[in-house]
């Protein structure tokens, strides 16, 4: 009886899994142990866009205005083995930044257009990369990351099946998802990603920056 008992107990339900927050995989190069003009640091920063799967035009040194960056490169797209994701603007920007930005492209913003908008990411809208002024506030604020090519301003999204998909345009659900997911994922990636609803500065577009504050990357402004 006591077997037939214990036979009966019913059995305790197992525990729901937990969706895991999305995590950009391992960098493809590291820069940790090198200085900002190491030699061998542009070699790196270079391997590091290909294993990305970028394609690039080698600038070196980049001046807007007032403003000069050294190891800038003109990004024009990115393959990630599937879709070949074109940058229109061919914004030029600091190595090690267009890197980051090659890498959430073909990691992230590829695949979630295709699971969450239903159709393949072919192009990218964005601002120039490098623009010469300030932060929004003034000519006593900070200098913009935009300034040292640390930064991009992304407008929007064209997609295989001739969608024109603008930030703070009108979208369906499914554009809705895409567009949070994009943003949510970008801070994987990213020390600092705005966009509508941060401010109203940031209500037509996603800015995307690797500031560093403090000592370390390790500090995020995700809004």
């Amino acid at each position: 009886m006591a077997a037939s008992a214990d036979r009966d107990v019913p059995l305790p339900r197992p525990k729901p899994v937990q969706p895991q927050a999305l995590q950009p995989s391992a960098p493809a190069v590291s820069y940790s142990n090198l200085g900002e003009n190491a030699p061998g640091r542009s070699e790196q920063c270079k391997a590091a866009l290909n294993a990305a799967g970028a394609s690039f035009k080698w600038v070196g040194t980049a001046t807007e205005g007032s403003c000069t960056i050294g190891d800038a490169v003109e990004l024009a797209s990115v393959n990630n083995g599937t879709d070949t994701i074109s940058f229109r603007q061919k914004p030029v920007m600091a190595c090690e930044f267009a890197a980051l930005l090659a890498r959430w492209t073909g990691e992230v913003a590829g695949p979630v257009m295709a699971d969450h908008a239903g159709a393949r990411l072919k192009a990218i809208d964005t601002g120039p990369g490098i623009v010469c002024r300030r932060r929004a506030g003034g000519a006593k604020a900070k200098i913009s990351e935009h300034a040292k090519g640390n930064a991009l301003d992304i407008t929007g999204f064209r997609l295989s099946d001739k969608r024109n998909l603008q930030i703070g345009g009108n979208l369906g659900k499914q554009e809705k998802l895409a567009f949070k997911a994009l943003r949510t994922s970008a801070c994987g990636y990213f020390t600092t990603v705005l966009g509508p609803g941060s401010n109203p500065a940031h209500q037509h577009h996603f800015h995307f920056d690797r500031a560093k504050r403090g000592k370390s990357y390790n500090y995020r402004i995700c809004e």
